[in-house]
């Protein structure tokens, strides 16, 4: 009995062992398990950013360039007689507007005056000649058919055919000495080429003035003129030839007031400057002085020039360009992209951009104001802040 007894204490202790052995077994399989198993993926959470709704449309782009305004033209009047000045207009003074043809001043030379009364009378004297050769010309010919002799003398100084010719050259001189005369003669009034702005007055009456000597200066009313040097891409943006022949117009904006003028392109150069590599255009204002407010020679302004229109474009908020040059937009997916760009040209609030062929004529959901933290493909949720589509319309 005792060793039948030891033996089912014995029995039992095994199966307690096993039983203990297969529990702790079971449970450390199933901890592995529960450890080994993934847990369920989380839904991927959208990010809320401010976009704006924009599609392709044409635009044109505004040329902005400074420029000195000056006249069409600027003169210094030298005096071409050398004389006295004895008298001077009211009206030659410094700010004054003139009219072409006003006489500035009057210089007195007696010896002008002598020259042209010794051209008359040398000019008197060669007609006298001249008359009294053709005389004698004539009475040589009828002594000659008198004379009974055919044909034509073997030589013309029989009829004095070289002497008439002679004559008449003398004449014809002594016209031109008297001609050239009167000319320096009129010199001595000083005339006012064009209609001008007084600049300057160099003389006061009792100057006495050498020939090349200096009376002042001015500047003609009747236009004025901004040259403008434009860079390449500025050319690109503009239209070809139709820009003279339209007229095209242009807005001068003074720099230091908020006064305009309506000016036109007025030519083109068909040249790059050797210094600048620029080409430049010429903007005209006729009759300057009479607008209102006038436009002065000397002012420095500001010329907007309108282009050409521009096909396939984004009109943007300034904003929208990233630091990198980047446009970032949501694509089909509502996952952030981006791409690459230099904008075609820019104003004071938008940046125009040429959008990649294969976005043309599509609307796109476009990141108002990216960071460089932004990753491509986050799930994004739009809040479109523009109000309303960017149409295709000209600013």
């Amino acid at each position: 009995m005792k060793y039948i007894s030891q033996w089912i204490t014995l029995i039992l202790a095994g199966i307690v062992i096993a039983g203990v052995y297969f529990y702790v077994t079971h449970a450390m399989q199933a901890q592995k398990n529960r450890i080994q198993t993934p847990r369920p993926a989380a839904p991927e959470q959208a990010i809320e950013l401010s976009t704006l709704t924009t599609t392709t449309g044409s635009y044109a782009a505004t040329i902005t360039a400074s420029g000195l305004v000056k006249p069409r033209y600027s003169l210094t009047m030298t005096s071409q007689v050398s004389g006295e000045v004895i008298r001077l207009s009211s009206q030659f003074e410094s700010g004054q507007v003139i009219k072409k043809g006003h006489v500035l001043g009057q210089l007195q030379n007696s010896e002008l005056n002598s020259s042209v009364a010794s051209a008359k009378n040398t000019l008197a004297a060669a007609e006298l000649a001249f008359k009294e050769e053709m005389r004698q010309g004539e009475q040589a010919k009828a002594e000659w058919q008198a004379a009974g002799f055919t044909g034509e003398p073997d030589s013309d100084l029989v009829l004095r055919a070289p002497q008439l010719a002679a004559a008449k050259s003398e004449v014809e001189a002594a016209k031109a000495a008297l001609e050239n005369a009167r000319t320096k003669l009129a010199y001595t009034k000083v005339v006012a080429p064009f209609d001008a702005l007084i600049i300057a007055r160099n003389v006061s009456p009792g100057s006495y003035l050498s020939a090349g000597s200096e009376i002042g200066t001015l500047y003609s009313t009747d236009r004025a003129e901004i040259q403008l040097d434009l860079s390449n891409s500025d050319w690109l943006k503009l239209p070809n030839s139709s820009i003279l022949l339209e007229n095209w117009p242009v807005l001068i904006s003074s720099i230091d007031t908020s006064e305009t003028w309506q000016g036109k392109v007025l030519s083109i150069n068909q040249h790059i400057d050797e210094t600048t590599r620029m080409r430049s255009l010429t903007i005209s204002l006729e009759n300057p002085l009479q607008h209102t407010p006038p436009l002065i020679p000397g002012a420095f302004v500001e010329v907007s020039i309108q282009g050409k229109r521009l096909d396939n474009l984004w009109r943007l908020p300034n904003t929208a360009l990233s630091q990198k040059s980047e446009i970032w937009y949501v694509d089909e997916n509502s996952r952030l992209a981006a791409f690459e760009t230099t904008p075609w040209f820019v104003d004071s609030k938008y940046v125009y951009i040429q959008v990649p062929d294969t976005m043309r004529n599509k609307t796109y959901e476009v990141l108002a104001q990216p960071y460089n933290s932004y990753l491509k493909g986050t799930l994004v949720k739009p809040l479109n802040t523009s109000g309303q589509t960017n149409k295709s319309v000209q600013p």
